[in-house]
């Protein structure tokens, strides 16, 4: 737990840094409306769940949609194939991860006039669904929530690179839990946001 908090913190003390070293004005704000972001990179188990779960590659799906400069309702889907570990024959396992959340978003910073970055933080809500490839394994569907850090860089205002770090926990039933009922890990993702208004 305690090495994922750490992680969490420097990537976002390291954007957040980035974005004050940009020292022209922030450009004129304007209300985004729909995004769409197509994230792949990595799941990374912490604490209980790495003796249970290996690194798995992610592919997700976002949808945003901007209420004001700095507010945005984001919603995903994501996909993480990995392994379950200490199980024999078949161990693939789908992480499904479906959830609802809001980004804070601070002023867009320019150096230039024409390359800029834009640091954020959010928080959602969802759930996270196991499939176990096995056969005779049950599926299971738990809550999960999240805390994230990123930013998107580059020049253009519509399509930029959008890096973004989550720490994501899950409640696990009690009756399909071996140990304790709760489960972490962090999704580092990048991928292009192509603003649709």
């Amino acid at each position: 737990m305690l090495k994922s908090l750490v992680t969490f913190i420097g990537a976002s003390m390291i954007l957040l840094a980035s974005a004050g070293r940009l020292s022209a004005q922030p450009t004129e704000p304007t209300t985004p409306r729909f995004e769409l972001i197509m994230p792949s990179g990595t799941m990374v188990p912490t604490g209980s769940q790495e003796s249970e779960i290996r690194r798995a590659t992610l592919t997700a799906v976002q949808v945003s949609y901007g209420l004001r400069p700095d507010l945005v309702v984001t919603g995903m889907v994501g996909w993480a194939r990995t392994h379950h570990l200490g199980t024999g024959g078949d161990n693939r396992l789908d992480l499904f991860t479906y959830d609802v959340g809001a980004e804070c978003r601070l002023p867009r910073r320019a150096s230039d006039g024409r390359f800029s970055v834009k640091p954020f933080t959010g928080a959602g809500v969802g759930a996270r669904t196991f499939n176990y490839r096995q056969a005779g394994a049950d599926t299971t569907h738990h809550l999960a929530a999240y805390v994230s850090a990123g930013g998107e860089v580059g020049a253009a205002r519509r399509v930029r690179v959008r890096l973004e770090v989550r720490n994501y926990m899950t409640w696990i039933d009690a009756d399909v839990a071996q140990g304790s009922t709760r489960r972490n890990d962090l999704a580092v993702m990048a991928g292009l946001r192509l603003g649709l208004r």
